[in-house]
């Protein structure tokens, strides 16, 4: 097809890296090596409905509940370690999905990510959703690519899509038990009951998790605030649902949750300072590190982040006939708080603080079609058979709202502008000259202090509708549309809590203010698919889908200027050829997916080199670039024999901005001609390729029914631009990464225990750079190698 990538170094890789997701099937016991194992069929609701992932016409991944316990999964970041071209990193407040090279910066609570989010059918906004702890899960979903005929805007790049467990007829229990390194302890529960009549079903489930953080505060020995280290967390929650399965002809779930998050810093270490920087910061921490890769930083005060999220959810579905309909609703409170070591070092420069109270209120109606005789009844046209159609219609509704939310800097100004000015580069001057006009106070301190208030309604409703004509034995053409209007408001009031009138602030560009503004946005987004399924083991499409990525308002904005305010949708169009396969009496499932995404109006977070002062920077969100990504995803499940389980998954993505001619630049270079010119560059955060292989062991202990289980996982990332201001000094190297797991299992009694491994070569990389002040740099490391044992009884 034309426009389509074919990439010169495709062919040699995908002998070695190949791709999966699949669920893995529940084989027969591998102890009677004559009796065959297969791959199930696996069936998803990817398109609100349910159906078998050969007949879905979108790149997607599977992961069931077995699988993720086989392999140790305990939140998203784990269980994207088996997708390709998708991730969720995490580290404190800092948190960013990102899907085929599209990624945003979390600062800005109102800008919200390309890839989205839903549970249970129900779609949340909100970063935080993402890092809820996953627990009693049935399946995991990821959908690559646009989703917003059947999951709104928003979805651009795909959609991870979790579904919890349902109670079940019968009694059921579970329990899982981790402990390990960094003081790692997590707890897992589950029962599952019905009344002796069937009329009603109970599920109750519930986690807690507590981890120790892997990087140490050399400031823990000489200031008192300080903590004693970084990236742990401390996550509980309980989900409790009931169900009755025949409601006067009808289906009725009824979902409570209520999940507890704290995570303990972002671990930001600094990696880079000149003698003047690394000087000023021993006369607060003699100690101070800054050196790349040990996993030591040197804060001086609190940072971390506490969410407390409650959800409540509710689905009633039934039959008219052989037609069928489902209504969703549901309604959930995200409330947040934050504290933040902004300047990420021992002086006391900037501390932030911050929250917010964020509700959101979901509903949903859709109606399925059973199978229609001909073109939606029309049986006939000149002689011709028409085949047969279906489809599924609905309308949607939602209002999120950011409620009460505030960001707090407290600045002391002799720390904060003797840390500028040590800096060097164009600042220093300035910061200088300000320093030497600091009010005398008497004591030696001088602060200012700033807030920002915000608050954002959003109200979206749309209609949908997703048709399936089989016009051919062997054909099925497929089209998809939704017609949405969204309307926001938002008002800001920035304000300094000092008594004294402010004397830096307004030179670094923070104002006080108050604004008020307003949007109303119309999106028609659309997808088309035409299925050739010339044997029941082969399925081929070519897909073209639209999305469209709302517009909004800058919640991390300091002053009253427009462009620093508001910014405008973005619009994505994917081609894609896909191919879904199965072979060796089912044995073998193999799928590829060839895609190209372009973007217009890309909007992108960033700090305006001609707006920046002293080391603060403005930001906003630009549409100022058009985009591309293109490449490859594959995915393999193979069973060999009765013992051994292959899974690989392979991603190629090839990014580039095509024009965008103002990109944020780094402090110290931005006098340099053309500095901010990214065309014709990658994106961050985005490595050509992410590939895993894995190999799951399992064989009989003699004549027993215990079995030896072992497995082991090999990542390869190529290197990524670390910081979207594309610095070459911010570049991840690529590396590959090693997980294994080792232990026994008797799946006749329910029980298993095994040794997990993560990073077992304890290869040091980062998740992300910044430029703390000019030619200062921070970066936030992935884990280290982490060493665990788990246990659990099913019964």
């Amino acid at each position: 097809m034309p426009g389509l990538p074919v990439h010169p170094k495709i062919c040699s890789r995908l002998l070695i890296a190949a791709a999966v997701t699949a669920p893995l099937a529940h084989a027969d016991s591998p102890k009677n090596p004559q009796q065959k194992r297969v791959i199930e069929e696996v069936i998803v609701s990817a398109q609100k409905r349910d159906e078998a992932i050969q007949d879905v016409p979108i790149s997607m991944s599977v992961m069931d509940a077995k699988f993720m316990t086989e392999q140790g999964v305990t939140d998203l970041r784990e269980a994207l370690l088996y997708v390709p071209n998708v991730q969720v990193e995490q580290a404190g407040f800092f948190a960013a999905p990102r899907a085929r090279g599209f990624t945003f910066n979390n600062n800005n609570k109102a800008f919200e990510p390309p890839l989205g989010f839903a549970v249970d059918g129900v779609p949340y906004t909100r970063i935080p959703y993402f890092l809820a702890a996953t627990f009693d899960l049935k399946r995991i979903e990821v959908l690559r690519g646009p989703q917003g005929t059947t999951f709104g805007k928003n979805t651009t790049a795909g959609l991870i899509h979790i579904m919890t467990q349902d109670p079940g007829e019968e009694f059921e229990a579970a329990l899982s038990v981790q402990g390990g390194e960094f003081e790692r302890e997590r707890y897992e529960a589950s029962i599952s009951m019905a009344l002796p009549n069937d009329a009603l079903r109970f599920r109750l489930a519930g986690f807690d998790d507590k981890r120790d953080g892997f990087v140490e505060n050399t400031s823990d020995e000489t200031i008192a605030k300080a903590q004693t280290n970084f990236r742990g967390h401390d996550r509980d929650g309980y989900r409790f649902k009931i169900m009755a399965p025949d409601l006067f002809g009808t289906q009725l779930k009824i979902s409570w949750e209520e999940v507890n998050l704290t995570d303990i810093g972002t671990g930001f270490e600094i990696i880079r300072a000149n003698e003047e920087v690394k000087g000023f910061l021993r006369t607060y921490d003699p100690n101070v590190d800054f050196e790349k890769g040990n996993y030591i930083a040197s804060l001086d005060d609190r940072d971390g982040r506490s969410v407390h999220i409650e959800t409540l959810t509710a689905e009633l579905s039934g039959n008219m006939g052989e037609w069928g309909w489902v209504l969703v609703g549901g309604h959930s409170l995200l409330e947040q708080e934050l504290a933040l070591d902004t300047d990420f070092t021992p002086a006391p420069a900037i501390f932030g603080l911050g929250g917010d109270s964020s509700p959101t209120t979901t509903a949903e109606f859709r109606i399925i079609s059973p199978d229609l005789d001909g073109f939606f009844g029309l049986n006939q046209l000149f002689g011709s058979d028409l085949g047969r159609t279906d489809f599924v219609a609905g309308v949607f509704w939602q209002k999120r709202e950011i409620n009460d939310s505030y960001f707090r800097f407290i600045f002391d100004m002799p720390a904060f502008l003797g840390l500028t000015s040590a800096a060097g580069g164009s600042d220093s001057a300035e910061a200088g000259l300000l320093l030497s006009m600091l009010p005398n106070t008497g004591e030696g301190d001088y602060v200012e202090d700033v807030t920002q208030n915000f608050n954002q309604s959003a109200e979206s409703i749309a209609a949908f509708a997703e048709f399936k004509w089989h016009f051919a034995q062997d054909w099925t053409f497929q089209l998809g549309m939704r017609q949405g209007v969204e309307t926001k408001e938002a008002d800001w009031k920035q304000f300094y809590n000092q008594p004294q009138p402010a004397v830096i602030l307004p030179q670094a560009g923070l104002d006080e203010f108050e604004a008020e503004r307003s949007q109303r946005d119309e999106q028609f987004q659309h997808k088309v698919s035409l299925n050739w399924q010339p044997a029941d083991n082969l399925s081929f499409f070519i897909h073209r889908a639209e999305g469209v990525k709302g517009g909004g308002f800058n919640a991390f904005a300091f002053r009253n200027v427009e462009d620093e305010l508001t910014f405008k949708p973005e619009y994505t169009t994917e081609w894609s050829l896909n191919a879904k396969t199965t072979w060796l009496d089912n044995t073998l499932k193999a799928n590829v997916s060839l895609f190209r995404m372009d973007v217009e109006d890309f909007q992108v977070l960033s700090r305006d080199p001609e707006r920046t002062n002293i080391g603060i920077g403005v930001t906003l969100v630009k549409n100022a670039a058009d985009a591309r990504s293109q490449g490859v995803e594959g995915d393999f499940t193979w069973l060999p024999n009765s013992w051994l389980t292959l899974i690989g998954t392979l991603g190629f993505n090839e990014t580039e901005y095509i024009e965008f001619v103002d990109n944020e630049c780094p402090p110290d270079r931005s006098s340099e001609p053309n500095c901010g010119d990214a065309s014709g560059k990658s994106f961050p955060f985005a490595p050509e390729w992410n590939n895993t292989l894995t190999a799951i062991v399992s064989l009989p202990v003699f004549s027993s029914d215990v079995l030896f289980n072992m497995s082991a996982t090999v990542e390869q990332i190529s290197e990524q631009f670390l910081d979207l201001d594309l610095d070459e000094r911010k570049v991840q190297e690529g590396f590959e990464r090693y997980k294994a797991s080792v232990g026994f299992s008797n799946p006749v009694q329910g029980w298993s225990f095994k040794i997990i491994g993560e990073n077992l070569t304890n290869e040091q990389t980062g998740i992300r750079q910044g430029d703390l002040f000019s030619g200062v740099f921070v970066e936030i490391t992935e884990q280290p190698r982490l060493i665990y044992g788990q246990f659990n009884w099913e019964f």
